[in-house]
C-alpha cells in the first residue's frame, strides 16, 4: 500500500532526510553477499522500468542482481519498499538538480547547465526516469508527500527568481513554473522515448551524438523562448 499522508501544516523536510521507506530489521544484521544493495536497487531499476511495479517480481529482480532471492529481504521489506527505494533514489536526484541551481549566476550558462544535466540523466538512468512517469500516471500514489514538501517548495522557491528576471527585463516575460515544465518534458523525453526515437531515427538505439543534438536543440529552442542567445548573452534580444 502507499505510504500514508502526512497532515498538512508540518515543515517541509530536507531532500537528504525524506525518506519514502523504512528499512529493513535485517539489514542492520551480518548481511551475505557483498555490496548486494547496489546490486539489488541497480536490477529492481532495471525490471521495474521495463515491467511497472505491478508486473515486477522480486524473482525477476534477484535474477538480474545474480543472488538469491532471499537476499533481498535482508535489505528489503518486501516489493513495494524496493520500489519505494528506487523512487527515492530518483527523486532525490531530481530535487538535489534543481536544489543546486544557482539563481545568481549568469542565466545562460545557469539554464544551459541544467539542460545537459537533465539530458545526461535521460541518457544515464532511462528507466529511473520510465519509473517515475509510470508513477506519476497512476497518480503518484507513492511519492505525492516527496512532491508536495520537497519538489514544490524547490520549484516555487526557482519561478521567483525566473519572475525577477523578467521583471528586470533580463528574459522575455514566460511563466516560471509552465517554463520548468517545458525543460523536464523535453530533456525526459529522450528516456521515456527513447525506443520510439531510434525507430524513428532508423537505429538500434541512441547514441552519444543524438544526445548531443538533443542539448543543443534544447538549448535553442529554451533561449530563443526566454529572448537569450545561445552564444551565452542574457538579455531579450532584438
Amino acid at each position: 500500500m502507499p505510504p500514508e499522508k502526512k497532515s498538512p501544516g508540518k515543515p517541509s523536510p530536507e531532500t537528504s532526510d525524506f525518506q519514502l521507506r523504512r528499512p529493513s530489521e535485517r539489514a542492520r544484521k551480518s548481511l551475505p553477499v557483498a555490496n548486494a544493495e547496489d546490486k539489488i536497487l541497480d536490477a529492481a531499476e532495471f525490471i521495474f522500468g521495463h515491467f511497472g511495479l505491478r508486473g515486477a517480481t522480486t524473482a525477476l529482480i534477484a535474477k538480474k542482481a545474480g543472488i538469491a532471492k532471499a537476499h533481498i529481504y535482508y535489505y528489503f521489506n518486501d516489493k513495494e519498499d524496493l520500489y519505494c527505494a528506487i523512487l527515492e533514489r530518483a527523486m532525490k536526484q531530481w530535487a538535489r538538480d534543481l536544489a543546486a541551481l544557482d539563481m545568481e549566476s549568469d542565466l545562460a550558462t545557469l539554464l544551459r547547465g541544467y539542460i545537459h544535466k537533465k539530458v545526461d540523466f535521460s541518457r544515464d538512468h532511462p528507466f529511473l526516469s520510465k519509473i517515475y512517469a509510470m508513477e506519476i500516471i497512476s497518480g503518484a500514489p507513492f511519492i505525492g508527500e516527496f512532491i508536495e514538501t520537497v519538489s514544490t517548495p524547490l520549484l516555487i522557491e526557482k519561478c521567483a527568481r525566473v519572475s525577477e528576471w523578467a521583471a528586470l527585463g533580463r528574459i522575455a516575460p514566460i511563466s516560471p513554473a509552465d517554463l520548468f515544465f517545458c525543460i523536464w518534458a523535453m530533456t525526459q523525453a529522450y528516456a521515456d522515448f527513447s525506443g520510439q526515437m531510434a525507430i524513428m531515427k532508423q537505429k538500434r538505439q541512441l547514441e552519444e551524438a543524438d544526445y548531443d543534438t538533443a542539448k543543443a536543440t534544447i538549448v535553442q529552442l529554451v533561449f530563443g523562448g526566454l529572448g537569450l542567445t545561445v552564444e551565452g548573452g542574457s538579455g531579450p534580444s532584438a
